[in-house]
């Protein structure tokens, strides 16, 4: 019997949130050449739109890989999922917070 999906250490969480938090690093560096707040707005707004269509955009991803003949992958792209998506789509919205609030500072 396999185990429950809770009980498994999903490594994903980990990278993708780091990875989000980088994000933080070109923001300084548009803040200090004097970028604007509507840039940062923009961005923001940018990142929520791609956290919306996170699953219609990873389905997209899966049909592409299928037409190009990466059956393999594709079916690694379906299996993996529901352990991917969830923390992409927390890492987005930790991008977009940050770039909102680089907007208001």
């Amino acid at each position: 019997m396999e185990p429950a999906m809770g009980n498994k250490m999903n490594l994903w969480w980990p990278f993708l949130i780091l990875l989000g938090c980088t994000w933080i690093v070109p923001l300084f560096g548009a803040k200090q050449a004097g970028t604007g707040w509507a840039f940062f707005v923009g961005v923001g707004s940018l990142w929520t739109v791609v956290f919306l269509a996170s699953r219609p955009l990873y389905d997209l991803g899966i049909q592409i890989r299928r037409k190009l003949g990466l059956r393999t992958l594709a079916d690694w792209g379906e299996r993996m999922r529901s352990r991917i998506l969830p923390p992409a789509r927390a890492a987005l919205l930790i991008m977009a917070s940050m770039s909102f609030i680089f907007a208001v500072l």
